[in-house]
């Protein structure tokens, strides 16, 4: 029976409303570019990896400029403030753990007053002459092969119950793993199609709300 519980948020799509991976490579990089790749990722001739290395080689924009687009664009879902305080009244571990890169996730974080929250994501290099992606240590997978999120729900677990909350493609394998996953989207359908028991979502407050009975 697993002691206490472990919230593990995606963050792209999932806390925010916007999805700031795709809306960053769309309107920063190459929009052709962004079709080609996301359509090689749909159909599994590119990995997650190879696609997030080509959406954002076209990129050239200072990161300042990007950072200050996202910080007047992007939002935040409705009720996560509320489920990162129920996290630590309840002495529950919550981490975000992102394809995206730190330098996009910590200011929109900063601007919501929401300091202290556990990060783990992918880096970028701003370079003029195209972003590159510096991917975060992980292990391969050995259920699709690749470095993914499932690898870092395990390493996370310690024994404690694990709740999964995702929208997209990079939570497919760790919501199969988890204990409980709330999924919207992409991820939502994925899980159905595969007979996977999920609970729906459109904002934290009902997650918070569902949640806050303790197990």
């Amino acid at each position: 029976m697993p002691s206490g519980r472990t919230l593990i948020v995606d963050f792209d799509g999932t806390v925010t409303e916007q999805d700031l991976l795709d809306e960053v490579a769309q309107r920063f990089g190459d929009v052709e570019v962004y079709r080609e790749v996301d359509e090689g990722l749909d159909e599994d001739r590119l990995t997650l990896h190879e696609v997030l290395r080509r959406e954002f080689e076209p990129v050239r924009a200072p990161l300042a400029e990007v950072v200050e687009w996202a910080l007047d664009n992007v939002r935040i879902r409705p009720g996560f403030r509320e489920l990162v305080a129920l996290a630590r009244e309840r002495g529950w571990r919550l981490v975000i753990v992102s394809s995206g890169f730190h330098e996009l996730i910590e200011p929109v974080l900063a601007r919501e007053g929401l300091v202290g929250i556990e990060v783990l994501a992918n880096r970028v290099d701003p370079d003029p002459a195209g972003w590159r992606v510096r991917f975060r240590d992980e292990e391969s997978c050995g259920t699709c092969g690749e470095p993914c999120k499932r690898s870092t729900l395990s390493a996370l677990a310690d024994g404690t119950e694990v709740v999964y909350v995702g929208d997209g493609y990079s939570d497919r394998c760790a919501a199969e793993a988890a204990d409980l996953v709330f999924a919207r989207r992409g991820l939502a359908a994925y899980l159905d199609e595969r007979g996977v028991d999920f609970v729906p979502f459109d904002d934290f407050v009902g997650i918070a709300g569902q949640l806050a009975p303790a197990p």
